[in-house]
């Protein structure tokens, strides 16, 4: 890691921990903006709200065990549970969102159902590193959540100054262990069946005009009402779009797609 990156990633871990001096840090770090729920179009075309999860997310996580098939579950757990334990459905909910982070993925129009969740949690002996997981659920495999959930989680990492991911992912999960290359340079050793990696998170790339794109499909759909504000600081608006941004939002969506039609 170059020195100019690694003062980058200490001056932006500050900030989020206590930018003021005077902020708790809990309270900080959820004003960051890669905590921030983030509506997202996968490869597949299906809208989904990320965000962290909550302590009344239990039932919900519960009912997402049960949509995983029985390969799912021992690829996440190395066993086959019937159903997740009380104790560990509580642990997976009430984080701090600092050395345990966890995020959640529903489908856009629905808070009633979990189709993806991913988590780190920090190494106590190694506090720039934590383990990392994901599960997606089976009917939502294959649809790009996972890398959107990973990317997501490694943006929160840097937040809190987590610079290293480890995970132990069994030989035959090439779907998982394919991943992980996106997150960054990544060391892997195998020991019989279980590949034990190790990611330097790479700084995200910045986003594009395709971010407000879909943003505004979604609300031109009704499936949002406006754009949050949040939003609107975190993505870039394409260039020429200032002259038209309080038209409606279909107004909006043929102007940009008649311009990308003509490129």
């Amino acid at each position: 890691m170059t020195a100019d990156l690694r003062r980058a990633r200490s001056h932006r871990a500050k900030a989020a921990v206590d930018p003021g001096g005077s902020t708790a840090i809990g309270e900080e770090l959820a004003m960051t903006p890669a905590s921030q729920p983030h509506v997202v179009r996968l490869r597949s075309g299906d809208l989904v709200r990320v965000r962290q999860v909550r302590p009344g997310d239990a039932p919900t996580l519960v009912r997402a065990y049960a949509h995983l098939g029985e390969q799912s579950r021992y690829r996440r757990f190395f066993t086959v549970m019937p159903e997740l334990p009380e104790a560990t459905v509580k642990a997976a909910v009430e984080v701090d969102h600092t050395d345990h982070e966890a995020l959640v993925a529903m489908p856009l129009q629905s808070e009633e159902e979990i189709v993806g969740e991913c988590r780190f949690v920090r190494l106590a002996d190694q506090p720039d590193t934590a383990d990392l997981a994901v599960t997606v659920v089976d009917a939502w495999q294959g649809r790009g959540l996972g890398s959107v959930l990973l990317a997501r989680l490694s943006e929160r990492a840097l937040d809190v100054g987590i610079e290293y991911f480890t995970a132990e992912v069994l030989a035959e999960n090439r779907a998982m262990l394919s991943l992980l290359p996106a997150l960054g340079w990544v060391e892997s050793e195998s020991l019989g069946p279980v590949v034990t990696a190790r990611v330097e998170i790479a700084e995200p790339p910045r986003q594009t005009g395709q971010d407000f794109l879909d943003l505004l499909t979604a609300a031109d759909r009704g499936d949002i009402v406006g754009i949050p504000v949040l939003l609107r600081r975190l993505i870039r608006v394409p260039d020429g779009l200032a002259h038209i941004v309080r038209l409606p939002v279909s107004a909006v969506l043929k102007t940009l797609r008649l311009g990308s039609s003509a490129d």
